[in-house]
């Protein structure tokens, strides 16, 4: 018995040594370049494309790759100490007492987009912006009575 358990963890192991990596290492080399110091990224196969999650200081990222290697677009999720002073200045202004929750930003080829989750004692909003502070409430909900 002992000896099928061994043979059945080495024939095991072998699998997952010869097993072809997750991604490219066209894809792998351009990440490390395009993001260097990242360590340890969780890598996610798709049919056209590549999606790495990984984490920069307090920033959490997301990172869409083609099959070549192009990045296709980022996703970073961060609190209110990584917002723009310009964007911060005017949140404040047009949404007086409510405080920044948390930040989607979402950048690709085409567009940089802020999506804010902003909060008071009473209610969730959720604000999109683009990079020169043009904002549009999306959805606003009432908290929880406590």
């Amino acid at each position: 018995m002992k000896k099928i358990a061994l043979v059945l963890v080495v024939m095991i192991a072998a699998f997952y040594a010869n097993a072809k990596p997750p991604v490219s290492e066209k894809v792998l080399k351009i990440f490390s370049s395009t993001f260097p110091g990242v360590e340890n990224p969780r890598w996610y196969e798709y049919e056209n494309y590549y999606e790495a999650y990984f984490d920069t200081g307090d920033v959490k990222c997301r990172a869409k790759f083609d099959t070549n290697g192009k990045l296709i677009s980022t996703i970073r999720y961060y609190g209110e100490k990584m917002v723009s002073p310009y964007l911060k200045a005017k949140l404040a202004a047009k949404f007086p007492g409510k405080t920044i929750f948390g930040v989607t930003e979402v950048n690709s080829e085409n567009e940089l987009t802020y999506n804010f989750v902003l909060e008071d004692s009473k209610t969730w909003t959720h604000v999109k912006s683009d990079g020169t502070g043009q904002m549009e409430v999306t959805e606003k909900f009432k908290k929880a009575e406590q």
